[in-house]
């Protein structure tokens, strides 16, 4: 039996590797596929359905795991992005600004540690920023080797925007590593500061 793992994978690469699988082993085999997130599960079984796929679904706590009966052939030429919907954050008043890269005042290791789950925390929460500003040494954590940037592009991808001072960029000369958000100046990022209901420093 074929597994495929996608749990942590945002659409639409679970659509992808589905696809992938199924092209690959004969009709009657089954495809196990697992998961760890609602949308990703509607998206694919409904995916699965317009295929005429056989499937029988159960979750343990936070995975899913779907059992696949080939049944038929999936034309090469199917977009599967058509399938892919991304849960949308509810609305918020909100945003948040970075103004370094630790959390905290005191020892600098424990700041990095609570900046970090922090931020990886935030694509978890029910109500998400509507934005979230990088200013000063807070730069770093959009930067392509930052320990966040995962949780940063997931939160992008559903929505959340994400503003970089250019100036900050320039000055730790830093611009060509910047790996998620937009390069921003002062004017937008005050103009998102004082529109926002509330305004989170960390």
């Amino acid at each position: 039996m074929k597994t495929v793992d996608a749990k942590g994978k945002l659409c639409p690469l679970p659509l992808i590797l589905t696809k992938k699988a199924l092209g690959e082993i004969a009709e009657i085999e089954t495809l196990e596929i697992l998961l760890d997130n609602e949308t990703s599960v509607k998206n694919v079984t409904r995916f699965l359905e317009d295929h005429k796929m056989a499937f029988k679904l159960t979750q343990k706590g936070k995975e899913f795991n779907l059992l696949v009966s080939k049944t038929g052939v999936i034309p090469e030429s199917t977009n599967v992005e058509e399938y892919c919907e991304v849960e949308l954050p509810q609305k918020s008043n909100y945003m948040i600004a970075f103004q370094r890269d630790v959390l905290g005042d005191g020892v600098k290791e424990l700041g990095i540690l609570l900046i970090k789950a922090f931020v990886n925390t935030l694509p978890e929460v029910d109500i998400k920023p509507t934005s979230l500003v990088f200013l000063n040494s807070g730069i770093v954590l959009t930067l392509i080797d930052s320990p966040v940037i995962d949780s940063l592009k997931k939160l992008e991808k559903i929505g959340v925007e994400i503003l970089v001072c250019g100036t900050c960029l320039d000055y730790y000369q830093k611009k060509t590593e910047l790996g998620v958000g937009k390069i921003s100046n002062m004017y937008d990022i005050l103009d998102r500061l004082s529109r926002s209901g509330n305004v989170v420093y960390p």
